[in-house]
């Protein structure tokens, strides 16, 4: 099998793997994939590195051998709750960066194919039924933009288990938001639970347009899930 034909089954069987590049020195251009305990599965192992099971991507020095190391994921799936005009600016953003996305609206005039790009999933359902009609335990981002914080409250009851391992954010004003958790907090939810909810969603960037605020919510996602935090790479933040 090449390359590609062991990562594509690794990949379908949700096996971690990592991959690394050699840069320079006399084994330039070979690529050597890795399991998380440091089991090569394809290639000749190269002396001296070291794998890490929360490996992040980097570039390690071997003596006269540089090798780019990177862990070998799947595309994220998101879902995005409400298809306004933000929704339609957050979808084109994650298409982008490489997620595959899923819009859900219960108005299905908001889904038009006009709307969204092609690659995304666009479904009409009742807020109520999120968790009967889609695999939420798929999805590594849910980010929430609907049109009224009562809708807010339906969703992230639908999904509130999975607060511990799923990043979710909620658009809105810091009033809209307050009003929204208080009644969650008076149907069971604890404040340990509120907390882990990015609310109001996004980084604060000064965003005022569609455009503006779906760049400040897909950065947070993505700091977010690669446990960076968000801050200026001129100040000291950590690396891109």
């Amino acid at each position: 099998m090449n390359l590609y034909d062991v990562i594509e089954q690794r990949l379908a069987k949700d096996k971690k793997s990592i991959m690394v590049t050699v840069l320079t020195g006399n084994r330039q251009g070979d690529k050597v994939v890795y399991g998380e305990t440091g089991d090569v599965v394809y290639g000749q192992p190269i002396d001296g590195l070291s794998i890490k099971p929360d490996q992040r991507p980097s570039i390690l020095n071997l003596g006269a051998m540089e090798c780019f190391v990177q862990p070998v994921e799947k595309d994220p799936e998101v879902l995005v709750l409400g298809a306004g005009h933000v929704s339609r600016c957050i979808a084109d953003m994650l298409l982008f960066i490489g997620c595959h996305v899923t819009v859900v609206d219960d108005r299905a005039e908001y889904l038009r194919p006009d709307f969204f790009d092609e690659r995304v999933r666009r479904m009409c359902l009742d807020f109520n039924d999120l968790a009967s009609q889609l695999p939420l335990n798929s999805y590594k981002g849910i980010i929430i933009v609907t049109r009224a914080h009562e809708y807010d409250s339906i969703c992230l009851n639908q999904v509130r288990h999975l607060v511990d391992s799923t990043y979710m954010g909620v658009m809105g004003s810091h009033k809209r938001v307050f009003h929204a958790f208080e009644v969650l907090k008076e149907s069971g939810w604890t404040q340990a639970e509120l907390d882990k909810i990015y609310a109001p969603i996004g980084l604060s960037l000064g965003a005022e347009t569609p455009e503006e605020i779906a760049v400040s919510i897909v950065s947070e996602f993505l700091a977010v899930t690669r446990g960076r935090k968000a801050g200026f790479l001129s100040r000291g933040g950590q690396g891109r």
